[in-house]
């Protein structure tokens, strides 16, 4: 069920990256106003300059992070 509910988790993220229709707003707890979606956000939705490469960097390295605390142990 875990495996299901993260797998469901990653798919809608992604599905909402892509379709530029639903916009950002649905990833962020604080909508527009969000600290954090103004680093990656315009106010009208469009991803900043840098913005789309910068989440999949993100995104990228914290998956690292967990990996290599995973083999670590």
């Amino acid at each position: 069920m875990l495996v299901g509910m993260v797998v469901g988790s990653c798919v809608s993220f992604f599905l909402g990256l892509f379709t530029p229709a639903a916009g950002p707003d649905w990833m962020w707890a604080g909508g527009r106003e969000d600290m954090i979606r103004s680093l990656f956000f315009l106010p009208n939705g469009s991803f900043r300059r840098y913005g789309r490469p910068a989440l999949f960097l993100t995104i990228a390295s914290g998956a690292a992070a967990f990996a290599w605390l995973a083999a670590v142990r």
